[in-house]
């Protein structure tokens, strides 16, 4: 089913089952008021009959109960709609490139940053607003980490495809999973991430250890001594007054502990149905089927785990109870029991708690990315090339994903390898800076294993680098002039010490007067082209079209012409051999009265 349609079907099949829910949760609570009602009145008809008024009250409270359960029930049931209801929603949204809502990853911005601040991958209507269809926080900030040092990916790339590819088939999984990360993220809103690497060590002390059988053992002793005759009272009142004296001395830390564990336990429960999700789901792809093993500790998988965690918590919650801690401590040293046993489930799994968060977080990006090959399904999944091929990229029909595809004009990049350079030339707003951002975009998607807005595409996982929008900063008393020159120096030293890289560079050297920027700019992308990079370069001054004659092999030259016809000028925005003719300042100045 198309995207579209899918959240159509989506949004109203889960508003038809939102209002029936409503009406049941509407029902229950009148059948709850009308229970407590009859068992009042029952009581009152009955009053006379113990026996009746017993099994009135019983049968009353096993009624309550169950209502109240499945009120419960039909609450979660309701959450998973409203979710449901988002989610169509937002799919809609994305689609219709309407981002305005949509997460915009502003604390990643850096205007240093060797690319991301150029291509606008962070900020209102970015590509991380387009992307970041996530489910925790955790699987964005992985995104957001991918989307700005994706190097670390170059390996697992095809990996990537595969897994992306089968995700994006499978809506129902994806759906879901986004569903009870939604549910789970309204559920601790106020929940600070925990970071497990902080835990605090749960062992305690030698002596703790050896009451926890010592006092219950010596009280059970005693008990049974008084039981059969012997007058041992005043030794098994000393006995409980040790125990709970023993149990008090651990109190504090006791106390730490707790807090830790219902933190630790809060922050997996949150996400429970997302790792049961994942582990009851059947994979065919091999990175997707490694993550879903790195779910499973021994014959353990990690919801049994958390299971089994939450209920260590559940019995160390009774210590809010003054009675039962009382009782509990006294006869049965608890708080140290239940310490031993988080202790324990610490030594098993304690290092298996960073590895949980880590799948459910890359499972999370894979599915937004997932999500992104749902909504554009005319995309294509780049080709890496095999090694011993020195392209660095090529595509056949290129076009912005934040442009929509009804008029967005897609443009070829020819196949370009390592010391190749394409000249750009054009008239102003004739489309070389969208240009630039069109390549850089997909080459971005291609290295963390996305589709691209493409026909096809080849290309070769290199250090992607620009300078587009190059800015002075007041903070750092630095001009305009010597921040791209720093931009420059960087990209020089990079690949002077041998590092592969694909650069895009939009009109350098600006800072400084026409005769220095043509000198500046003919040295510069000489010496690049002598160091082996890939890149190109977007420039008014059409000197730079002669480096296509000193190196016919290695640069090209490419243009955007602008048709003037009288008072009149066009774009066609299709990029075209050769070096551009017509310019249009003078024209436009006229045209708007300023000369």
């Amino acid at each position: 089913m198309e995207a579209k349609q899918y959240y159509a079907s989506l949004s109203a099949s889960a508003r038809a089952e939102r209002s029936r829910l409503s009406r049941s949760i509407t029902l229950i609570s009148t059948l709850r008021l009308a229970t407590v009602i009859a068992a009042i009145a029952a009581v009152w008809i009955f009053w006379s009959s113990t026996p009746a008024v017993i099994g009135i009250i019983l049968i009353a409270i096993a009624a309550f109960l169950f209502l109240v359960k499945y009120h419960d029930r039909l609450f979660s049931s309701r959450a998973m709609q409203d979710a449901l209801i988002a989610i169509a929603g937002d799919g809609l949204a994305r689609i219709a490139l309407d981002l305005k809502k949509m997460p915009a990853g502003e604390r990643y911005i850096s205007s240093r940053h060797q690319y991301t601040y150029d291509l606008d991958v962070f900020g209102t209507d970015s590509l991380f607003s387009l992307l970041s269809s996530t489910a925790t926080v955790a699987g964005s900030d992985l995104l957001a980490e991918h989307l700005a040092a994706p190097d670390s990916l170059r390996t697992s790339i095809a990996m990537r495809q595969q897994a992306i590819k089968e995700l994006s088939e499978n809506v129902d999984f994806r759906t879901h999973f986004r569903a009870l990360g939604i549910m789970a993220q309204n559920e601790n809103a106020d929940s600070v991430p925990l970071d497990f690497s902080k835990i605090p060590d749960f062992k305690i002390s030698g002596w703790q250890r050896a009451v926890t059988w010592i006092a219950p053992s010596a009280i059970g002793v005693l008990i049974i001594l008084e039981a059969i005759g012997f007058a041992v009272t005043p030794l098994l009142i000393l006995a409980i007054i040790v125990s709970i004296v023993l149990a008090g001395i651990g109190a504090k830390r006791v106390g730490h502990l707790h807090s830790t564990l219902d933190t630790i336990v809060k922050q997996i429960s949150a996400f429970h149905s997302l790792l049961r999700q994942i582990e009851d789901t059947d994979f065919n792809s091999p990175l997707l089927i490694s993550l879903q093993g790195g779910l499973r500790t021994g014959e353990v998988t990690a919801s049994v785990a958390s299971e089994r965690l939450a209920r260590i918590l559940t019995n160390l919650d009774q210590r809010y109870n003054w009675l039962s801690y009382l009782i509990l401590n006294c006869l049965l040293q608890w708080d140290y029991r239940q310490i031993i046993n988080a202790g324990h489930w610490m030594k098993l799994y304690r290092q298996s708690l960073s590895d949980w968060q880590n799948v459910l977080s890359s499972f999370d990006e894979l599915s937004a990315l997932a999500t992104f090959s749902f909504h554009n399904p005319a995309y294509c999944f780049p080709e890496v090339v095999a090694d011993g091929d020195n392209t660095v990229i090529e595509a056949v029909q290129m076009g912005h994903p934040l442009i929509p595809s009804q008029r967005c004009v897609c443009n070829d990049v020819r196949s370009m390898a390592a010391g190749d350079f394409m000249v750009v030339t054009g008239a102003n707003m004739a489309g070389k800076s969208t240009y630039l951002r069109t390549v850089g975009v997909n080459y971005l998607l291609a290295l963390i294993g996305a589709p691209v807005f493409a026909k096809s595409m080849r290309f070769k996982p290199v250090t992607l680098f620009t300078g587009l929008r190059t800015s002075d900063s007041l903070h750092d008393n630095e001009s305009y002039f010597f921040a791209e020159l720093s931009r420059l120096q960087s990209i020089v030293r990079r690949a002077t010490a041998g590092e592969p890289m694909f650069v895009i560079l939009d009109e350098i050297l600006r800072g400084t007067n026409s005769i220095d920027k043509q000198k500046g700019s003919l040295a510069l992308v000489s010496k690049l082209t002598a160091l082996g990079v890939t890149g190109i370069i977007a420039t008014h001054d059409l000197t730079l079209g002669t480096l296509a004659d000193k190196f016919p092999l290695h640069v090209f030259n490419r243009c955007f012409e602008a048709e003037i016809e009288g008072t009149t000028m066009k774009f066609s925005y299709l990029l075209q051999p050769g070096i551009a003719k017509n310019m249009n300042a003078s024209f436009l100045m006229h045209q708007m009265g300023i000369t």
